[in-house]
């Protein structure tokens, strides 16, 4: 009885790990495989590509970047692409196969030669055949007759050798210049308004952005002004007149943790602010990276020193947590939003809240119309001074 017992028992068991190692198989990853000129085999997956670069990420998330020259032929399952180049572009011949085909099994050698792909001895005994051929490609004018390759929309492979496969070739010109990683925009807007209350709001805005392969560079600038005229005096008076500006600059260690290091800057004549620094470095963690939705999350410590009007300087110590959400809504639309947390080491009831979402629609390639809400909470304004300020600001902007 006891022994049937434990055969259930081992039975069990044993069903148990093999439908854990089948989970497991199924859930695994197909990894590529990268094959240099050099014949070596590097594995991982291939996450970003352009002109010049290909970044494989590794176990453990590291990166690594490899120069097209020197990559030989890439396999990726089902898929095997050659690369071949000549002085002034690179074409990719790719070969699908109903089995999973591995870079280390493949030996790629070019030549140009007939003799390196059939004996020497077939090309002799048909000595009339090459002739024929050579009569037969030759035009009116003894010029060779090249097939027109963008009527018939293929290209011929240079240095691979024929064979039964079905085969794509694709070709690229190779730039001569680093492909653009950097983008910016300027955008501006006004409000007037008339009848019982006569006011003029305006703001300029400007934006840059370099995502680069091992580091990002983002700076974002916005100035509103607003006069609102009283109708009892006919005197104008300011209700708005503050500049903002944020400097910030990201190491990439892996493809999702980073480094950074935050500069904001704010200057507020209505709030008698004559500047307002945070300096904060950092690290942040992308928890999505996709395409169309990215988010991430970061944190330090904070330095902040603000100057009032009278000389008054106030220097605090404390940490700063900021999140970032951008949704590609469209191909022409996108949704934005972050929030920023700065907090007092010395003071717990001393802290404040950025936050600000927006919608941008790109009319053409150049222009784009973009609203936004900022809000931003002070818990310790200054003496006579609203905790809360918001602002809802459209424009027009130009992008480049």
């Amino acid at each position: 009885m006891i022994i049937r017992v434990m055969n259930r028992q081992m039975h069990k068991l044993r069903f148990f790990f093999l439908l854990l190692a089948y989970v497991c198989l199924m859930d695994r990853a197909i990894s590529d495989e990268i094959k240099t000129i050099d014949g070596d085999i590097i594995e991982g997956e291939v996450v970003d590509v352009d002109e010049e670069y290909l970044s494989i990420r590794h176990s453990g998330d590291s990166i690594s970047f490899l120069q097209w020259r020197i990559i030989s032929l890439i396999s990726r399952d089902k898929e095997v692409i050659i690369v071949n180049r000549d002085e002034t572009q690179k074409k990719f011949s790719i070969l699908k196969t109903a089995n999973s085909l591995s870079a280390k099994d493949i030996n790629l050698t070019a030549t140009d030669k007939i003799s390196d792909i059939y004996p020497k001895e077939m090309m002799e005994r048909h000595p009339f055949f090459e002739r024929g051929v050579k009569q037969s490609v030759q035009t009116d004018d003894a010029r060779p007759n090249v097939p027109d390759t963008k009527k018939t929309g293929k290209s011929e492979q240079s240095g691979s050798s024929p064979g039964t496969f079905d085969t794509k070739v694709a070709s690229a010109q190779s730039p001569s210049t680093p492909p653009k990683t950097w983008k910016g925009s300027v955008g501006a807007g006004i409000n007037i308004k008339d009848g019982n209350t006569e006011s003029t709001s305006t703001h300029v805005k400007g934006g840059y952005t370099n995502e680069r392969k091992r580091d990002n560079i983002y700076f974002d600038a916005l100035a509103l002004y607003e006069v609102v005229t009283n109708k009892a005096t006919d005197v104008d008076e300011e209700t708005v007149n503050e500049q903002r500006a944020t400097a910030k600059y990201e190491y990439k260690h892996t493809l999702r943790l980073y480094s950074f290091f935050n500069q904001y800057f704010e200057h507020d004549e209505i709030e008698n602010l004559n500047y307002r620094f945070i300096s904060s470095p950092g690290m942040g963690y992308r928890f999505v990276l996709k395409d169309a939705l990215k988010y991430k999350v970061e944190g330090g410590p904070a330095y902040a020193r603000e100057r009032f009007r009278g000389g008054i300087i106030e220097e605090t110590l404390g940490i700063r947590i900021g999140q970032y959400f951008d949704w590609k809504i469209l191909p022409t639309t996108a949704f934005y939003a972050k929030t920023e947390y700065v907090q007092s080491a010395e003071e717990a009831a001393d802290w404040r809240l950025d936050s600000g979402m927006g919608i941008k629609h790109n009319l053409t390639k150049s222009l784009s119309l973009n609203l936004e809400l900022l809000d931003q909470y002070d818990n310790t304004p200054g003496e006579g001074k609203e905790k809360e300020d918001r602002a809802v600001i459209g424009s027009v902007g130009y992008n480049f």
